[in-house]
């Protein structure tokens, strides 16, 4: 199996015409270039995702936490109003 087997073909049409052209030595860095550009969009997805996970993840515990602070009650010395 080679390289151009394991990548799509609109992939390897977009990277051969970056890396200007065809040849062996052209074609070994284009296959390099759209691993690399794969490897970085899943890594930077993956960044993303734990981010956005981890924002929900506080406004929601934030939530919870403003919603069972107990109501401020008026000091023994406090004259009542009303």
């Amino acid at each position: 199996m080679t390289d151009s087997d394991r990548v799509p073909a609109f992939v390897e049409q977009l990277v051969r015409a970056v890396a200007g052209g065809s040849g062996d030595d052209r074609d070994e860095r284009a296959s390099t270039f759209a691993r690399g550009l794969a490897l970085g969009a899943l890594v930077g997805a993956a960044i993303a995702g734990s981010t956005i996970w981890q924002r929900r993840h506080a406004a929601r515990r934030d939530e919870v936490a403003a919603s069972n602070v107990p109501a401020a009650e008026p000091l023994a010395g406090d004259a009542p109003t009303g």
